[in-house]
């Protein structure tokens, strides 16, 4: 499982991975609600997009892959 450290500030950031790698969560508002958005650096981790209820710290999930699934965890950090 790979945890992706967030700053709970609700603004488009770079974001660090406890593997070292590194990617980008920008927020984008659809349909008055907030959708984050994961992308990262060099291809190291497949994308995927969270809505509010799902944004929280200690967040779990899976992301299905073509090859393989991935499992991430969102931390939030100061």
């Amino acid at each position: 499982m790979t945890t992706v450290y967030v700053h709970n500030n609700n603004q488009s950031q770079t974001v660090a991975c406890s593997d070292g790698s590194q990617g980008v969560m920008r927020i984008s508002n659809i349909d008055v609600a907030p959708h984050y958005s994961f992308k990262f650096y060099s291809h190291a981790h497949m994308g995927f997009w969270l809505n509010q209820d799902q944004f929280h710290d200690g967040q779990s999930l899976v992301v299905k892959g073509v090859l393989e699934n991935e499992q991430f965890k969102i931390q939030f950090v100061d």
